[in-house]
């Protein structure tokens, strides 16, 4: 028999471990009995001690994507180096189709296979070792195949958990490992936003895994107690099917009290279905989703355009938006930012345009980054749209220094500019967003723009009012965390520098910019207070500015206060603010349990930032 090794790495958090799911397929579908399966890699140790443990192997397969493809290519050079007649099969999003050149530029690869692989496995695995050039989807350095086309069923692809794939990886690993597995229920996207590699034509079509199948995965789910589930159907809640598979991992959640959490990307237009959904899993007796998303990505008409992509009618968005606030149900939108024919005031316009509709509870604005098989990953329509890429680093945020030994660091393409938005103005339009998102959504001014608003001043236009006198006053803490987050953007695109900062020393995460912030904001709210209070005089003359700045940071959640407490505040401004008519209120958080101080810094600010875990509550205590 030959030796096949497997390898689908991943970053490892602490106890935190990935279970593979495109490997799985391949070789639950392609493989014979002339194969012997030695080893699956799921994490990524040094390349040339993994090589030295490897057993003559025949073949390696390697699942290939951002998150990997250094590290791939590391090992694979090693492979050749000890093994140079081995043949290494790549596949997956990493692998572009359009590349002509490919083993020119990777000569260590012996086979790169495009779009859904698991035909192409099976041929290459029955094949004489070599013997691959007219193989379906199939490049080698004499072959360069057609487009590649999509499988018209996946009913007869083997199950990984089914097949029981992933008990020899569990056995491999202590019982306390936290399990994480990739699971979809379908495949393909009806939609074709050019940012997104499934938003390509060859994904346009769903296909199916049957119900009893993903029944009999979520029961094993709930048995192996896998903490995490990363759904990969790109749009839950697009089929009616959904609500009773999401009835499923709940029922099963009961049963077993796993899977701990299921973290879908929702259906982009199906908001009623989506909203059925989230209140089932409010309402069960268990939990399974942190929040739903409303993935806007941009409100611009021409941007809409230019990326192939339509969003809900504005009407239905704000709709749903009070049903979950009334629900009391977190939501979360992303915008990206800078997409083709956005605008520094169009950025503007997209963040006042989501707050007006309703999003409270929390935005991120994702950097726009090239993935070879999307439509935006085509030199064309780069070209046309004036974009200019530039390599940066895959980000490391929350990795510890001890995380990052030895380690093989992940690069992708970044937009750096565009024909309507040069280096300068994206660069801005970051600071722009840190700025508004550290106020709005981590709390540092979100009751304080609601004040502003009844004073006539819109929530965009104070945080661009902030933003510009901050730059202003380079003495105060303010600038200080401007500059830093301005220079390591500044470094991470131009220099190759790593994602991240440290507040807490040297043995901290390196925590994501607005995280980084609220880090210190939080543990400097007196000097940030009076900052807050100078612009706020200095910028609009307002006649309850330190009462505006201190009811608003008495609704942010602090680690050592004790709750709840009575809050004596001006009148007009609790009302103005918070809505309630007295001067007298009752402030109150949910959570009263100690947690260690250095983790509390993440669970407000990391883990449960989506959640709204900074928001307190308040109510007249006029007693």
């Amino acid at each position: 028999m030959n030796n096949i090794y497997l390898i689908q790495a991943s970053d490892a958090y602490g106890p935190n471990k990935f279970l593979p799911l495109a490997i799985a397929y391949q070789w639950c579908y392609g493989k014979n009995d002339s194969w012997n399966l030695v080893d699956t890699l799921i994490e990524k140790p040094v390349p040339s001690e993994y090589v030295a443990d490897m057993i003559d192997p025949v073949n390696v397969v390697m699942s290939s994507y951002i998150w990997n493809w250094e590290y791939n290519k590391q090992l694979a050079t090693e492979v050749k180096r000890v093994y140079p007649d081995c043949v290494i099969v790549t596949g997956g999003p990493q692998i572009d189709k359009r590349d002509k050149e490919f083993f020119d530029k990777y000569p260590y690869f012996d086979v790169a296979v495009h779009g859904e692989g698991e035909n192409a496995m099976k041929e290459i695995l029955a094949r004489p070792i070599g013997d691959y050039d007219d193989i379906v989807h199939t490049q080698t350095r004499t072959h360069m195949p057609k487009p590649a086309m999509r499988r018209k069923s996946i009913a007869d692809i083997p199950s990984p958990i089914l097949e029981g794939f992933y008990e020899p990886i569990m056995a491999k690993y202590p019982k306390d490992t936290m399990w994480q597995v990739t699971w979809e229920s379908l495949r393909g996207c009806p939609y074709h936003c050019a940012f997104c590699d499934i938003g390509d034509s060859y994904w346009n079509k769903l296909t199916l895994f049957d119900m009893e199948r993903c029944r009999q995965e979520i029961e094993w789910m709930g048995k192996n107690k896998i903490e995490y589930v990363s759904v990969c159907d790109s749009n839950w809640g697009l089929l009616k099917r959904d609500v009773e598979l999401t009835q499923m991992v709940l029922d099963t959640k009961e049963k077993y009290g796993y899977p701990m959490w299921f973290d879908a990307t929702w259906a982009k237009n199906n908001v009623d279905r989506n909203f059925d959904i989230a209140l089932m899993n409010k309402k069960a007796p268990v939990n399974i989703f942190k929040g739903v998303t409303f993935a806007m990505q941009s409100f611009n008409d021409t941007t809409l355009v230019a990326s192939e992509r339509f969003n809900i009618n504005e009407e239905q968005v704000a709709e749903y938006l009070e049903k979950y606030r009334e629900e009391d149900i977190p939501t979360y939108s992303e915008l990206i930012w800078p997409m083709p024919e956005e605008t520094y005031d169009s950025l503007k316009n997209n963040v006042q345009k989501l707050i007006d509709l309703g999003q409270d509870s929390y935005l991120m604005i994702h950097p726009l980054v090239i993935t070879y098989n999307a439509t935006m990953g085509d030199s064309k329509y780069q070209d046309t749209y004036g974009m200019g890429v530039k390599e940066i680093p895959l980000d490391t945020f929350y990795l510890r220094d001890t995380d990052m030994e030895k380690y093989i660091f992940e690069y992708t393409g970044a937009v750096v500019s565009t024909r309507t938005a040069d280096w300068n103005t994206v660069l801005q339009g970051f600071m722009f967003s840190w700025v508004s998102i550290l106020m709005y959504y981590y709390g540092f001014g979100h009751y304080l723009a609601k004040y502003l608003s009844k004073q006539g001043i819109r929530e965009v236009d104070f945080f661009e009012d902030l933003r510009k006198w901050i730059v202003d006053n380079p003495d105060t803490l303010l600038y200080s965390e401007y500059n830093a987050t301005e220079q390591h953007h500044i470094d991470t695109y131009y220099n190759q520098k790593l994602w991240g900062r440290k507040v807490h020393g040297e043995d901290d995460i390196y925590w994501e910019y607005k995280g980084a912030s609220a880090c210190i904001l939080h543990d400097n709210k007196e000097q940030y207070s009076k900052e807050l209070v100078m612009f706020l005089k200095e910028c609009y003359n307002i006649k309850y500015a330190e009462e505006a700045v201190s009811l608003n940071l008495a609704m942010t959640r602090d680690k050592t206060q004790q709750y709840p407490f009575v809050k004596i505040t001006n009148k007009e401004v609790a009302n103005d603010m918070l809505g309630i008519n007295s001067d007298t209120l009752l402030i109150d958080h949910y959570d009263k349990e100690y947690i260690d101080p250095q983790l509390w810094y993440q669970k407000a600010y990391h883990w449960d930032r989506k959640s709204r875990y900074w928001r307190c509550t308040a109510q007249a205590n006029d007693k």
